[in-house]
């Protein structure tokens, strides 16, 4: 048997993520002040439509991601059944899976699964790809921990 590797979700990420949205707030409500005192009403509506959408961003990545940082719960784990990906709620039981793979964006990387026949989660032949942007690690270790543990307990 292989002991469980969890990889809990990333602080620095959530603290980022959180930063933004304040950032882009801070700054439309700035222009908020500047149209409220020229009274261009149509730019007030534009403005409060945008920072609706910057709090919503900031309360989302608050509850769905700094907090369970904070708490330091998992948001990756590898066990003896599969790959759980707290992010997404998503279980995905090492026969079902072909192949692991690393895909590479511009400032995170995605945990690929090549699916071998249909699941819950996606067809025969079907990818999954899991985001590592809110999981602590580095991704190029994460992704050769999984593969290992897949081929460790898949005998591949």
């Amino acid at each position: 048997m292989t002991e469980t590797i969890e990889y809990p979700y990333s602080k620095n990420s959530a603290l980022l993520g959180l930063i933004l949205p304040l950032i882009f707030f801070a700054l439309t409500f700035n222009n908020f002040l500047y149209a409220w005192d020229n009274g261009k009403v149509y730019i007030w509506v534009a403005i409060l439509i945008a920072n609706f959408v910057f709090i919503s961003f900031f309360i989302f990545i608050l509850l769905k991601r700094m907090i369970p940082a904070l708490r330091n719960q998992v948001a990756l784990e590898f066990n003896d059944e599969g790959i759980t990906d707290y992010q997404r709620d998503i279980i995905i039981e090492w026969p079902d899976v072909k192949d692991i793979s690393q895909e590479y964006g511009r400032s995170y990387s995605k945990l690929v699964i090549d699916l071998k026949q249909e699941t819950d989660y996606g067809m025969q032949g079907m990818q999954i790809a899991i985001s590592l942007r809110w999981v602590a690690g580095k991704d190029k270790e994460i992704c050769e921990t999984a593969m290992a543990y897949w081929e460790e307990v898949t005998g591949q």
